[in-house]
């Protein structure tokens, strides 16, 4: 099931909440007036947050077995310094300056499970963020790190993060953080990134890659 339905479920669920908030709130000679007012507020506080749980949902792309994720190619401007382009598989195209030897790209995934999952509600992802690194320790704990967010942050309430933290009494859904190994960047070189049920993968699209690749190993 897309992602699309189940936004589209939850926002049918707040408009519900809000029209019998908004009828509640206006609604005359009811014989308790801070009743009416209470009960008016919850409904509309609840549409609120299931408008909020549509919008971060929608965030989330679907996941498909394996897929490419992302592909990212490198241009090297300065020593330890590289100018990335990361395009998406929508078209999306995105460009950061990492410094360092090495790069990592992080993914956040939600998974549904028990009768979620076997109605077809496939797992989402969302990439998080692009992080290069030194490899000697030395420039690690000394040298200017480069961090970049890959998604917007979510509206009113961090969904992955209320998931990871209430994962105690959720059955229905799980949280995940994918990482893909850290690989050596170089001049020219181009990677694909995928998604698949254990997380994300890199490998090398060309032969300045797959050099790179090697001469690191």
């Amino acid at each position: 099931m897309g992602y699309d339905w189940i936004t589209g479920i939850v926002i049918l669920i707040s408009v519900v909440f809000l029209v019998a908030g908004v009828i509640t709130l206006f609604r005359k000679n009811w014989f308790i007036n801070w009743l009416r007012g209470s009960l008016g507020m919850l409904f509309v506080a609840i549409a609120v947050f299931f408008g909020l749980l549509a919008v971060n949902v929608f965030s989330y792309q679907q996941m498909q077995k394996e897929q490419d994720v992302a592909t990212l190619s490198f241009e090297k401007s300065a020593r330890q310094t590289y100018d990335v382009t990361v395009s998406q598989p929508g078209g999306a195209e995105m460009r950061y300056e990492i410094r360092g030897d090495l790069w990592q790209i992080d993914a956040r995934m939600i998974k549904w499970k028990g009768f979620f999952a076997g109605v077809g509600f496939a797992p989402g992802y969302k990439l998080d963020r692009l992080q290069g690194r030194y490899i000697t320790l030395e420039q690690e704990r000394s040298a200017k790190r480069t961090v970049y967010a890959l998604s917007e942050p979510d509206l009113g309430f961090d969904l992955w993060a209320s998931i990871k933290k209430n994962a105690h009494w959720l059955s229905i859904v799980d949280a995940a953080y994918g990482s893909a190994t850290f690989l050596p960047m170089a001049d020219g070189a181009i990677f694909s990134v995928s998604m698949g049920n254990s997380g994300l993968v890199a490998r090398p699209l060309n032969d300045r890659a797959d050099l790179a690749l090697k001469e690191w190993e």
